[in-house]
């Protein structure tokens, strides 16, 4: 019963103390309200001006579409997930700042830290798709860079792309020189069977030359399927190149440094040193409270008189 009733009453004690606190401090804010205004307008002051010398940032973004490949099943150049990881690898990196001019060793151009530190690709899920984004000095700059970095993964698929389109091209060649042989076989054969209908040749002969006409007309047929895949395989390649799906997006104003960051950043480091300042100047009133006015008196004329002696 004895500590049941001590804890209550110690609670019932810190409760009390609670509000008390909170009094001393409003107290202490009223008394240096100056102070802590003053604080926070000093360091509010310092963030904008350090924000404006900050030099402004463009972002530019879009949507990328992977191509395919002539193959069967429909096939991607790469995937969007691989695709995406171009991006981060520095020897892509080291491309697309020679198609911008940019030096590739970074170390003393602000450009071309910029271009690696910005440079972002993320894969869609699920889909052809990948989003680029990327950072400039300027809207033009922030367009430039992103056009450079888009070119430069066209280039790549259009590389691994040509062997088999060429192949592609080949193969439709054939088949239309094929196709033309097939129906000049035919014709002559069409022919011939005219010749040997209207002359005192064998049936076996008509038979023979009739057997060659549905050969013919069986391997056209053939050709004309062959001649549609290919070409629905090329139609579909061209159609679905590697491109930008849209248009790109740069907003007007710069993406960063962000204004609002720095003057929240300004008011928290104002009312921390504000904080500090007043704590400083109630220990102060605190220890002059604690010492008599005639004690202080004495002892700061005891230190004018030590120091004429030394004087």
């Amino acid at each position: 019963m004895l500590n049941n009733f001590s804890d209550s009453t110690r609670t019932a004690q810190h409760d009390e103390v609670e509000p008390d606190e909170l009094v001393v401090i409003f107290d202490a804010i009223k008394r240096h309200w100056g102070i802590l205004a003053t604080c926070i307008a000093v360091a509010v002051a310092a963030s904008a001006m350090l924000w404006a010398a900050v030099p402004s940032h463009w972002k530019a973004s879009a949507v990328l579409q992977i191509g395919q490949l002539p193959l069967l099943p429909a096939t991607l150049i790469e995937s969007s997930e691989q695709a995406a990881e171009r991006f981060n690898r520095r020897q892509f990196q080291d491309q697309v700042l020679a198609a911008v001019d940019f030096p590739q060793d970074d170390g003393g151009d602000s450009r071309a830290r910029l271009l690696r530190k910005t440079l972002k690709a993320a894969a869609g899920k699920n889909t052809n798709f990948v989003d680029v984004s990327i950072e400039g000095l300027s809207r033009t700059d922030a367009k430039t860079n992103l056009d450079a970095a888009i070119q430069t993964l066209v280039k790549a698929h259009d590389e691994r792309l040509a062997p088999l389109m060429k192949n592609l091209e080949d193969r439709l060649a054939n088949n239309a020189r094929q196709m033309h042989e097939a129906i000049s076989e035919k014709e002559s054969l069409q022919v011939n069977l005219k010749n040997t209908a209207s002359s005192s040749l064998k049936f076996e002969a008509n038979l023979l030359i009739e057997s060659q006409l549905s050969m013919r007309a069986e391997a056209i047929r053939a050709l004309i399927a062959e001649h549609a895949l290919l070409t629905d395989l090329h139609t579909q390649t061209v159609a679905f190149p590697t491109a930008v799906i849209g248009t790109v997006f740069i907003p007007a104003a710069p993406g960063s440094p962000s204004l609002s960051l720095f003057l929240a950043i300004g008011v928290i480091i104002g009312v921390v040193a504000g904080w500090g300042a007043i704590l400083f100047f109630e220990r102060r009133r605190a220890i002059d409270s604690l010492i008599p006015k005639s004690v202080m008196d004495e002892l700061n004329n005891s230190g004018m008189k030590i120091g004429m002696e030394f004087t």
